[in-house]
């Protein structure tokens, strides 16, 4: 029973190290960016999370594209529906975020309205890579 256990628990540590994650650089200069003085402005944070986007945006395409080509037919066929629904799901997300954003006045709600698009994003890169990486277990 306890070799059972052993090999239960063994296996499970292995599996989820697959889909553990990597360390996170977009991630990392994002903090790096917003912590910096400099961009303390509300212009300054917004930006600092609009690099941030397009850099996740720029990891979540490669990631893709990495599947894409490496994925047997039927499972990138799946692939290509997800993400289709995945960007429709993004610009209605988009579009409802905007207009909860749009009821608020303050500066302040700027900066927050650009971080939630960025975790978007973010959220999607961040799992097609986690895919990539399954695809490379042997």
């Amino acid at each position: 029973m306890r070799a059972q256990t052993f090999t239960i628990l063994l296996f499970a540590c292995i599996a989820g190290g697959a889909h553990a994650r990597a360390p996170d650089p977009t991630g990392a200069a994002l903090a790096h960016c917003l912590n910096n003085p400099i961009n303390s402005s509300t212009a300054g944070q917004t930006d600092c999370e609009s690099a941030a986007t397009h850099n996740y945006d720029r990891r979540m395409n490669a990631a893709y594209a990495t599947l894409i080509r490496k994925l047997p037919a039927v499972a990138g066929q799946r692939l290509k529906l997800s993400q289709r629904a995945w960007l429709a799901f993004r610009d209605s997300e988009s579009a409802a975020r905007s207009a909860l954003y749009a009821s608020r006045q303050g500066t302040m709600y700027v900066p927050m309205e650009a971080s939630d698009a960025t975790n978007v994003i973010r959220d999607r890169a961040l799992q097609l890579e986690a895919y990539v990486r399954v695809l490379s277990i042997e």
